[in-house]
């Protein structure tokens, strides 16, 4: 919930998250922040101190958010910001600590850097030398010397803080600038367990491998967004089958359809929800949530019209919210995560978990495809600009099904006024509408192991 205030995020978390069965909520970094000219976004990945004091809001408001979030049934997982500090020559925080760029007083000084001596600024120019990668700069952020005691105990004393405040897990920003056995020793000295997955942009030419950070957490895979956008606008489905392929194992892998980062870059493949593709990305939502690969991440946002741009804020630097009095969302929040498509897909992917497979897997090779998920659940989505009518093999047991992602579908009773038909082979003879999807489960055989993030 990108750039969410907390007191937004434990309203949701207790509204929506909770009875729509997310397993957990990725936060914005809570470490205090620089404050820069027009509060751009990148403002919350600049670490001024440790303090809970963000734009998001205070320790205390913090703390709060997780104990409801918790008591309804949502984890919260706190993006930590450990590689870096700031990149500006210095200044006063957001929570008013002041500070240069080699300087924070009562945690880091010039010695705890990194100072590669390269490029003349000191600045990552080769990202495929690991030399360069772990130890210069990235776009000028002043590079922790996590290799020391020092360093190490300071950073594993914040994430400690954090699980004291009930945190139960860490997204660990770019984890591949920090060489891995560094990233062990921190994590060594939790106090108790936490799921931790690592942001991880990999290049296959190197110079770090997936390898070298599955031992400590899951891992991100990064490119799956640029494959599911690239087999959808290129119109070639088969390719779908094979989405998974060269990443690490589904149960090592966070998925996506985009990001903060992603849906900021001029990749044409990302497909981005305020945008002409909104329609494509809504399906890609549905196949994300269906296809049985890696731990899914809904993305959830606000508009914006320049790369920089960072949420409204008031005149004390707080984000405004989210949620109106009758919880609304509120522009330029999109609120994508409540599509009612996005919780019927939580609801099948929770309900689908103990049939982790693919079967019956048909597609036109261009823009429609179908498959089931053994006996529990069948998808077909038709990416195109015209129906799709269709016998389909559905591997569901002979009765009659909603379609969950139909505009008539009730998800609290789980009906619908035209149900679908299923005979004794399987079989299901249905049109489906263009840029439209038909997601059918068996809720006599499903069970509920993992959700989505």
């Amino acid at each position: 919930m990108f750039e969410w205030p907390w007191k937004d995020i434990a309203r949701e978390c207790e509204l929506y998250l909770g009875p729509a069965g997310f397993s957990a909520v990725q936060v914005s970094p809570p470490h205090e922040h620089i404050v820069w000219e027009k509060h751009p976004w990148w403002e919350r990945y600049q670490v001024a101190s440790y303090k809970i004091e963000s734009r998001s809001g205070n320790e205390a408001e913090f703390a709060d958010m997780v104990k409801r979030c918790r008591r309804a049934g949502v984890d919260i997982y706190a993006d930590a910001v450990i590689n870096h500090m700031t990149g500006i020559p210095g200044g006063t925080a957001v929570g008013g600590t002041s500070f240069t760029h080699y300087d924070y007083p009562g945690i880091y000084d010039f010695n705890d850097f990194h100072h590669c001596g390269r490029n003349g600024n000191d600045d990552i120019v080769n990202y495929k030398d690991l030399y360069e990668l772990q130890n210069c700069e990235l776009v000028d952020l002043a590079d922790l010397a996590t290799e020391t005691s020092k360093v190490q105990n300071t950073i594993a004393a914040y994430l400690n803080h954090l699980l004291d405040l009930g945190v139960a897990g860490f997204r660990i920003d770019a984890a591949k600038h920090i060489p891995a056995k560094d990233l062990k020793a921190i994590m060594s000295q939790l106090k108790r367990s936490a799921y931790v997955y690592q942001e991880v942009i990999y290049d296959p030419a190197g110079p770090i491998s997936y390898a070298d950070y599955t031992p400590i957490g899951d891992v991100t895979a990064y490119d799956y967004a640029h494959r599911l956008g690239a087999a959808i606008k290129d119109k070639k489905m088969d390719g779908l089958l094979h989405i998974g392929e060269n990443f690490p194992a589904s149960n090592d892998s966070i998925v996506f359809v985009t990001n903060h980062d992603l849906e900021r870059t001029g990749d044409p493949y990302i497909l981005k929800y305020s945008s002409e593709d909104q329609k494509l990305y809504r399906l890609a939502q549905i196949f994300m949530l269906a296809w049985p690969f890696g731990y899914p991440q809904v993305y959830t946002g606000y508009d914006f019209t320049n790369y920089d741009d960072g949420p409204p804020l008031n005149e004390q630097l707080r984000t405004l919210p989210v949620l109106s009095s009758q919880n609304q969302c509120t522009a330029p929040f999109t609120c994508e995560h409540r599509l009612p498509e996005v919780a019927a897909m939580v609801d099948f992917r929770n309900q689908t978990d103990g049939s982790f497979v693919v079967n019956n897997f048909w597609s036109n090779n261009t823009d429609q495809l179908a498959f089931s998920r053994g006996q529990k659940g069948f998808v077909a989505i038709n990416f195109s600009g015209n129906q799709l009518p269709k016998e389909f093999q559905t591997g569901l047991p002979a009765g009659k099904y909603c379609n969950i992602v139909g505009a008539s579908y009730n998800p609290n009773t789980h009906s619908c006024p035209n149900m679908i038909e299923v005979n004794a082979q399987g079989k299901a003879n249905v049109v489906i509408q263009a840029y439209s999807a038909m997601v059918l489960l068996n809720r006599t055989t499903a069970s509920q192991k993992k959700k989505a993030l």
